[in-house]
């Protein structure tokens, strides 16, 4: 085994004998600029009233979600698009929902790597409406370009795609899926996870323009899983947030930020894309018009590569 991944690792220096310089105006090749900018507008419209968790805006988003989930040509995981969960938050009980498809592999696998973006934000307080566009109908709209390309794409991995509900009061809808995942009879096992990709705040480039990185570190082979993700669009990388910018004074650890966290608790390899906060970041200010459509479309192209790569490549040493 060691053996043919040094031979990987060989045969890819080879190729990419450097990481591609970025490019602020990277070009995509078959993401649906039209088709994100219509996902994110409508999930940050004024209709689904920042889709807060339990919500009429939330109801709204999921079944915006399923049709497109149905459109693409996603098959429902374990019968159905629609988990529910529950949970307890403000000394009450709660009831949240995921949606989850997959696209299954041509030949029958126990591998699996996942796409996650959660689809739920603040709702409104009064007049003022958190339309969340950025967090994360940007995401959002990154998982159904993934799941566009991969139905198109002749699979040797099963891949599951799931928008995730209540992450931001506690990331109870990660915890949910990986209950799940622990359950006897679901698939994907714990074990079968290779890779767990999670899109969250995609949509708002800082002026280096670049896409964030975090969990590089857990991969020994990340150099070359990079060099693969850029190659064709060179969209710049980098692997460390920076404290803030565009005026955002918040304070963030990444590694417990988001819907990987659960995942990373349960050992799930992971890896989370994302922009840096910003001054619109949880503020009714975050408003479609003020995502990159092409950045969001690079960056989904991107993060495409690593449902495709060799499974030797993320592998790590004991």
């Amino acid at each position: 085994m060691r053996c043919l991944l040094a031979a990987i690792v060989c045969s890819t220096l080879i190729a990419c004998t450097s990481v591609p310089h970025c490019n602020k105006h990277p070009q995509s090749r078959w993401a649906d600029h039209t088709q994100i900018s219509a996902d994110i507008t409508q999930l940050a419209s004024n209709d689904f009233a920042g889709r807060d968790t339990g919500s009429e805006g939330a109801a709204l988003t999921r079944r915006y979600l399923i049709d497109r989930f149905q459109q693409i040509g996603l098959t429902p995981w374990q019968g159905d698009y629609q988990h529910p969960f529950s949970y307890s938050a403000s000394f009450s009980d709660k009831i949240g929902i995921n949606i989850a498809g997959v696209v299954l592999a041509q030949t029958p696998t126990n591998q699996w790597r996942i796409v996650l973006a959660h689809y739920d934000h603040l709702g409104s307080k009064g007049s003022r409406i958190y339309h969340g566009a950025d967090d994360n109908a940007s995401g959002v709209s990154g998982l159904l370009q993934l799941a566009q390309h991969a139905v198109t794409q002749a699979s040797d991995i099963n891949l599951l795609f799931v928008a995730t509900d209540a992450e931001e009061p506690g990331l109870y809808g990660a915890y949910a899926l990986v209950d799940k995942f622990a359950e006897v009879n679901t698939q994907p096992q714990i074990s079968q996870i290779e890779l767990a990709i999670n899109l969250d705040m995609i949509g708002r480039p800082d002026r280096r323009y670049a896409i964030y990185i975090e969990g590089a570190r857990r991969f020994d082979s990340f150099e070359l899983m990079q060099q693969s993700i850029t190659q064709s669009n060179q969209l710049c990388v980098k692997t460390r947030h920076p404290r803030s910018f565009d005026g955002s004074v918040i304070s963030v650890d990444f590694l417990r930020a988001s819907d990987h966290y659960p995942l990373h608790k349960a050992n799930i390899p992971w890896l989370y894309f994302g922009v840096p906060t910003h001054k619109d970041y949880h503020q009714p200010s975050d408003t479609a018009d003020k995502i990159d459509i092409s950045f969001v479309a690079a960056v989904a192209e991107s993060a495409y590569q690593l449902l495709i790569i060799d499974s030797l490549l993320l592998q790590n040493s004991p």
